[in-house]
């Protein structure tokens, strides 16, 4: 009975000093908006990366690519007075199905990325 209303007791110590570790998701400090999601070659597509605000960012690199196409942009962020918004607009980019990414990096190495999906249809020929 000793055991268990210690084990009881230091459990109760535990929760009352607050969660030891956080896991901190990428949904929680990084969002990524692509439109439009399908469209016809060539395509304009624009990339949104919001992120929130904190002292340990340092970079923020988007990446879209497909088999025909790549494009790299990575930015600077000086923490907590970095933009919460950066746009990338792709212009004319081809058919294709495109992975875009942005990736978080973070003061002490770690990062997170997110990523979505974009189709890009190749223009039909025109019927004779």
């Amino acid at each position: 009975m000793k055991g268990f209303v210690s084990a009881l007791i230091a459990a109760a110590i535990l929760l009352a000093a607050g969660p030891i570790c956080r896991v901190v998701r990428a949904a929680d400090k990084l969002d990524l908006h692509v439109t439009p999601t399908v469209s016809i070659a060539p395509a304009s597509v624009m990339v949104r990366a919001i992120v929130e605000h904190d002292s340990h960012n340092r970079a923020l690199e988007i990446v879209a690519e497909s088999l025909a196409f790549y494009r790299r942009s990575v930015v600077d962020l000086d923490g907590e007075q970095a933009p919460k918004t950066t746009e990338l607009k792709l212009i004319d980019i081809p058919g294709g199905e495109y992975e875009v990414s942005a990736t978080l990096y973070m003061e002490d190495g770690t990062k997170m990325t997110v990523r979505r999906s974009v189709m890009v249809m190749s223009s039909a020929s025109p019927l004779r």
